[in-house]
């Protein structure tokens, strides 16, 4: 009849040459292959491409199943691709709790809903996060003057007091810390000074800040009687501990002697 030469539509979205077509299963798309690598698809009611897929080599070959299952290409490098087609919509398949990606959100909510059995643990909240000391607080607001006089206000023992210390000679601040001071603000140091200068575990670090405290404040002595005899308490300390460091000393080299001896005969 007439209506066989009849045009229906023109297919321009191609490249190159167009090799093949198909329809698929239901007969509502129309397929076509081209030596461009390019697979398209089109709705019939409007010619118009609904997908396209690009494959390695030039197309010879293109058909569907009958149900639409899977789409069948032939390239010309002798190579025969089937792809599996995808269905229409269907409901979102949970995936089961070992195939939840590690550090996901599903991952940590997952079993929030399951309620403990009588043989599991529950575990209280966990414990609240401990505040910083003041003078810690102002050891990381760089007030360093504050932080030492903070820590011998609050009469902390000796090992927090000297740590604090240290502190502030690996920071390179003693020397500014101990300067400008009154006689309010010295007396605690020089306090605490005469009552650990000679602690074996503490008089390395406490002998270098009476070495700064005297060299800051050497001039200025008699015009405090309260810092004048702190710093004479100081010195009367020191100097028993030299003089007991003497006798030790002493005692060292008779009880060498002894042993030497011993051991000649």
């Amino acid at each position: 009849s007439s209506g066989i030469n009849a045009e229906y539509g023109t297919l321009s979205n191609h490249q190159k040459t167009v090799s093949c077509i198909a329809l698929d299963g239901t007969g509502r798309r129309l397929l076509s292959g081209s030596l461009d690598h390019q697979v398209k698809m089109y709705e019939l009611s409007s010619y118009k491409v609904t997908h396209s897929i690009k494959y390695a080599a030039p197309i010879l070959s293109i058909g569907t199943t009958a149900k639409n299952s899977h789409l069948v290409v032939g390239c010309s490098d002798g190579v025969l691709n089937v792809r599996e087609c995808p269905r229409g919509k269907e409901e979102p398949v949970k995936r089961p709790a070992s195939s939840i990606v590690p550090g996901s959100f599903a991952y940590f909510s997952r079993g929030k809903n399951i309620a403990p059995g009588p043989r599991d643990g529950i575990a209280e909240g966990g414990a609240k996060r401990q505040k910083l000391a003041k003078y810690d607080l102002h050891l990381k607001r760089f007030q360093y003057a504050e932080a030492l006089d903070c820590v011998l206000q609050t009469r902390q023992n000796a090992e927090v007091v000297v740590s604090v210390l240290q502190e502030l000679f690996r920071r390179d601040a003693m020397r500014s810390v101990l300067s400008g001071r009154n006689e309010e603000t010295l007396r605690p140091i020089l306090s605490f000074l005469v009552k650990h200068v000679t602690d074996p575990k503490h008089c390395t670090v406490l002998v270098d800040v009476t070495h700064i405290l005297a060299d800051l404040y050497s001039s200025i002595l008699g015009m405090s009687p309260a810092i004048d005899a702190l710093f004479e308490r100081l010195r009367k300390r020191l100097q028993w501990e030299i003089r007991v460091q003497e006798q030790y000393m002493k005692l060292q080299g008779a009880m060498e002697c002894i042993f030497t001896a011993s051991g000649l005969e």
